[in-house]
């Protein structure tokens, strides 16, 4: 069957991932082939050289979303930092989308965009982040969602985004591995 939460673009072709039907090992094999598949792909059209740079626009979100991640790696922040990664967090596990602009309520504006994909890529590094520094699966869980939505649009990064792609995923593969290892579980089991 494959792995079924992917699509052409989960941007707008949203998953719904509750009451998912339990599979056992095999969903686990198909979720990991989805990973390494994609990361062969990034390693190929990547390429050696960074080429030219990625275009981005540069909105709040994208700004904010860096401050978070250069606060959560210096290892700075308190209450609000937690606070601010959880917002986004809540919010994309709504919408399934990162906007380029939210009102004090969290609903995106009326002209807010959601494919600046730069932003779902730091988004991606801040639940990284979140998770090492809490150990709270929530970061984890989001991002297996969020990496779901990178890969059904991976072939439309620059070079340097599908390398900070490349890198994300084999993190996520590597708490994968450490999460099944600690819970008695294993690739070849059956």
């Amino acid at each position: 069957m494959g792995y079924k939460y992917i699509t052409g673009n989960n941007l707008y072709e949203k998953q719904t991932y509750m009451y998912s039907e339990y599979k056992g090992m095999e969903f686990i094999k198909e979720y990991l082939e989805s990973r390494k598949s994609c990361m062969e792909e990034l390693e190929e059209t990547s390429g050696g050289h960074a080429g030219g740079p990625d275009v981005a626009m540069h909105s709040n979100v994208l700004e904010d979303l860096s401050r978070l991640r250069e606060e959560l790696q210096s290892g700075n922040g308190g209450d609000w930092l937690i606070k601010s990664v959880n917002a986004y967090t809540k919010s994309f596990e709504v919408r399934k989308r990162i906007y380029t602009e939210y009102d004090d309520d969290w609903k995106p504006s009326s002209s807010a965009g959601f494919e600046e994909y730069e932003s779902y890529l730091v988004f991606a590094e801040c639940l990284l982040l979140s998770y090492y520094r809490t150990k709270c699966l929530k970061y984890f869980s989001c991002l297996l969602k969020l990496d779901d939505s990178l890969i059904s649009i991976h072939d439309r990064m620059g070079r340097q985004s599908k390398r900070q792609f490349l890198r994300i995923l084999e993190q996520e593969l590597d708490i994968f591995s450490r999460l099944a290892s600690a819970n008695g579980i294993s690739e070849g089991a059956s």
